[in-house]
């Protein structure tokens, strides 16, 4: 099973950030697996600073509209729940306030969908599976170019 915290970054910290993602990898990590309270919340802090509130209004509308069409698609209240049979992938978008959590197994066939449709609505989207340690945008942000 592959498992994905999904936040969506202020946009000058995700053009900051572009190319060094491990930075901001590691601070989500880090609030992940810290014990101690003091950190844990310091870290939380810095968190909630560099990213936005989920628009979970807009996000549900727009999954909700994009995937109705399959018949093995499925929502409850903000989570959204999408299967095929061949090739077997299955994959459950829960959005909370501040991130997104999708859960995935089998063909990469129906995450992929859910992560096409919320790189199309925003391009400062982080992906991260602590589990494999790999994270990444949804939509690599283009560097701009000063003439």
């Amino acid at each position: 099973m592959r498992n994905y915290q999904i936040y969506l970054l202020e946009e000058e910290f995700a053009t900051h950030y572009f190319g060094r993602e491990s930075i901001l990898y590691h601070l989500f990590l880090d609030h992940e697996l810290s014990t101690h309270h003091d950190k844990k919340s310091i870290l939380k802090m810095q968190i909630d600073f560099i990213t936005r509130p989920m628009p979970n209004l807009k996000i549900n509308q727009i999954i909700e509209s994009s995937l109705k069409k399959y018949k093995s698609y499925d929502q409850k209240d903000s989570t959204h729940f999408l299967k095929f049979q061949l090739p077997e992938s299955r994959a459950k978008a829960s959005i909370s306030e501040r991130c997104i959590f999708l859960e995935a197994e089998g063909n990469m066939e129906a995450e992929t969908i859910f992560f096409e449709l919320l790189r199309k609505f925003d391009s400062c989207f982080l992906a991260m599976d602590f589990e494999h340690n790999r994270y990444g945008w949804l939509n690599p942000i283009k560097e701009r170019k000063f003439v």
